[in-house]
C-alpha cells in the first residue's frame, strides 16, 4: 500500500482510510532503525536488501567483514532481530519471505544459509561458531581483543555452516548449534537445544533436541 493510496478520494469509506493510515504509519515508523541508518552513514558495511525486504527498529545488523554483500535477506523477508558476521569470516543469506523475531540472534564465522518462507520465532540463538575459544586464556585474550579494537581476523572458534531448508519453523528461544542442518519443512519446539540434524517434515523438541513426530502428508 503506498501513501497515494490512503489519500485518494474514496466512496464515504473514510473510517477505513482513516485505519489504512494508522497501519501505514505503524509501519513506516517501524521501519526508522537509527543504528542502520547510522551504520550507513559513516561507511561501514551492512547488508543487502532485496526487493520488499524489511527491516524493523529492532533489527540490528552488525558485519564486521567489510563486505554488505556477505548478509543478504531476500524478498519480501522481514528482520527484527541480529545478523552478525565476525572479522575472520562469515556469511548470512536469508531467503524470500522469513522472518526473523525481535531478540533472536544470528551469528556467523562459516556460513548460515536460510530457505525461503522460514519463520524464525523470537529469542532464537544460531551460531555457526563456538562464540570463543575453548581455552580460558585464550578466550580471555579474545575478549580483550573485542573491546579494545573489535572483533580479530584471526581467531579460531571451529565454524562449521549451518542451513536451514525451505519452510522450516524454528519456535521461541530454540537453540541451532553449530554444523546443523534443519531439512525441508522441519519444526523445532519452543526451548529445543538442537545438536542433530532435523530430518525433512519432522517435529524434534527437548534438550538435546529428539524427534517427536513426523508430520503427516496433510500437514506439509
Amino acid at each position: 500500500m503506498s501513501a497515494s493510496d490512503l489519500t485518494s478520494a474514496g466512496g464515504g469509506h473514510s473510517t477505513s482510510r482513516i485505519a489504512a493510515l494508522k497501519r501505514y504509519c505503524a509501519h513506516a515508523l517501524d521501519g526508522v532503525n537509527l543504528h542502520f541508518i547510522i551504520q550507513r552513514l559513516i561507511g561501514r558495511a551492512t547488508c543487502r536488501l532485496e526487493e520488499g525486504a524489511f527491516i524493523s527498529h529492532t533489527a540490528r545488523i552488525r558485519n564486521a567483514s567489510g563486505d554488505s554483500s556477505q548478509i543478504v535477506i531476500g524478498a519480501h523477508s522481514h528482520v527484527r532481530g541480529e545478523l552478525m558476521i565476525y572479522a575472520h569470516g562469515g556469511r548470512i543469506s536469508i531467503g524470500e519471505w522469513c522472518y526473523v523475531g525481535v531478540g533472536t540472534r544470528i551469528w556467523s564465522g562459516a556460513s548460515i544459509d536460510i530457505g525461503n518462507r522460514v519463520l524464525i520465532s523470537h529469542s532464537v540463538n544460531m551460531f555457526d561458531n563456538l562464540t570463543h575459544p575453548i581455552s580460558a586464556s585464550e578466550r580471555h585474550a579474545h575478549h580483550r581483543r573485542i573491546s579494545r579494537t573489535g572483533h580479530p581476523n584471526d581467531v579460531f572458534l571451529d565454524d562449521k555452516p549451518i542451513r536451514i531448508g525451505d519452510d522450516a519453523w524454528i519456535g521461541a528461544c530454540a537453540i541451532i548449534t553449530r554444523g546443523i542442518t534443519v531439512a525441508q519443512g522441519g519444526i523445532v519446539a519452543a526451548g529445543a537445544v538442537v545438536t542433530k540434524d532435523v530430518p525433512p517434515y519432522s517435529i524434534v523438541a527437548g534438550n538435546p533436541a529428539v524427534v517427536v513426530r513426523e508430520l503427516a502428508p496433510d500437514e506439509r
